[in-house]
């Protein structure tokens, strides 16, 4: 009951209860389901329906076919040329469409109107389609002038008629001034003004013909080229950027074959790591000291550290006596600036502190942050910066080095095939033996089998 409570309010709430009765089978019943006709509603029960459902709020209203087809007869498409690829390279060109204008009149008779009717469409939309339709003439005009020149490259153009492309850069040059001109104003304007002035600055001069002189049409060498220049405020920053990117892959490429790990970030969690040209100094000095040690020179090294020890103590102790002093001395400064009277006069002490050298000091503290912030870094750039100079100042002689372990390739297959020369020969002259120590064996069991016959005849 709370149910039904519940949802009391809501409309077309059926509050009977389900009931499911299956009749008694009969012979005259048939148990086979009644086949299901399909029956289009009529326009009186639709209108009928119309007229039950307007208390409701319901809209049953049924899409008319014919009706949503002659919304879209106007409308014309155009797929011509069209780039369906996902490549990037690739320039993005969509669908064309085009509409007439539909107009309905007295009758109900519908009326469209020429495809150039198009009265809702704004300044901004048609300046852009004027600009897409140019750029699109311009790449047709330069496919036509290569498919041109590919079928007859020795013809000139002995007519003085001109080429479509000046038209065409007329009329970009005339929406370029349309579009400046709508966005001008403020930073735009400026913008847009700085932009006329370099090229206007860049244009190429023109040369007056002479009188006398025919106008010829412009011929170019067939080795001459054509540059444009493009005006680009951040080349320079690009260019730096790309220097320094390309340092970097250079430095990381020598490091990575000389099994060098990069510079961390942070030096968090490990320390920074060591170029390896300079340890492998290091361990090059330990190794020599290592092997040519004795144990007078081990005595020697020991007193001159003890020595250095003893020196380094006295060098700490006249710091701090230094600086005691010096404090000594700006305190006794300082309460004699006390005691002066202030009567324009200059002391010793105002004397000594130059205006210069405060600034100096005042920014070299501005920049010590920085400078500690940068100290766990330094020395693993200082180290990879003289690696990379040194690997530099041995590329010069590598190729030397190269050429010379060439020569001497060449050398050792030079010497290489005069042995196996002579080895064929060798091996020629004793095949040559072993043929005829076998012919003088097979010669000398003949002779013995004749001896030996003629011995058996001689003893019988």
């Amino acid at each position: 009951m709370s149910d039904h409570r519940k949802y009391a309010g809501l409309p077309d709430l059926d509050l009977a209860p389900d009931i499911y009765e299956t009749p008694d089978l009969t012979d005259d019943t048939s148990t086979h389901p009644a086949s299901t006709v399909f029956r289009s509603d009529s326009r009186a029960s639709l209108d009928r329906g119309y007229e039950d459902d307007e208390d409701t709020g319901i809209d049953r209203h049924r899409l008319d076919p014919d009706e949503a087809r002659s919304h879209f007869l106007p409308a014309q498409l155009s797929a011509r040329e069209v780039d369906f690829s996902d490549r990037i390279s690739s320039k993005r060109k969509s669908y064309r469409a085009s509409s007439r204008r539909r107009r309905k009149g007295e009758n109900g008779v519908e009326e469209l109107g020429d495809l150039s009717d198009d009265d809702d469409e704004g300044f901004e939309r048609k300046l852009a389609r004027l600009r897409r339709e140019v750029e699109e003439l311009k790449e047709a005009s330069s496919r036509r002038r290569a498919e041109k020149t590919s079928v007859d490259e020795t013809e000139t153009p002995d007519d003085g008629r001109r080429e479509p492309d000046n038209g065409l850069d007329d009329l970009s040059n005339v929406l370029h001034n349309l579009h400046t001109a709508s966005g001008s104003g403020g930073v735009g304007g400026a913008g847009s003004r700085l932009a006329k002035k370099l090229n206007g600055a860049m244009r190429a001069p023109t040369v007056s013909i002479p009188n006398g002189s025919a106008a010829e049409p412009d011929q170019h060498p067939p080795g001459s080229s054509t540059y444009t220049v493009t005006y680009a405020p951040t080349y320079a920053k690009d260019q730096a950027l790309a220097r320094a990117a390309d340092f970097d892959t250079r430095l990381t490429l020598i490091e990575t074959v000389l099994g060098v790990d990069s510079i961390p970030l942070s030096s968090e969690g490990r320390a920074t790591s060591k170029a390896v040209l300079p340890m492998l100094d290091t361990l090059d000095r330990q190794l020599s000291t290592i092997s040519t040690t004795s144990v007078t020179s081990l005595d020697s090294i020991g007193q001159r550290i003890r020595q250095l020890t003893q020196d380094a103590e006295k060098l700490e102790e006249a710091r701090k006596a230094a600086k005691a002093a010096h404090e000594a001395l700006r305190s006794s400064q300082r309460d004699s600036n006390a005691s002066q009277t202030v009567n324009g006069e200059v002391t010793a002490a105002n004397s000594i502190e130059d205006p210069e050298q405060v600034s100096k000091i005042n920014a070299l503290y501005g920049t010590l942050a920085t400078i500690e912030s940068l100290s766990p870094l330094l020395s693993s750039v200082l180290d990879r910066l003289r690696s990379l100079r040194t690997i530099h100042a041995e590329a010069a002689t590598a190729s030397e080095s190269l050429a010379r372990v060439e020569q001497t390739q060449e050398e050792m297959t030079g010497e290489i095939k005069s042995w196996k020369e002579g080895l064929e020969k060798v091996e020629h002259v004793m095949r040559h033996g072993e043929e005829t120590m076998g012919g003088n064996m097979n010669a000398m069991e003949g002779w013995i089998k004749q001896l030996e016959e003629r011995m058996s005849k001689l003893a019988s």
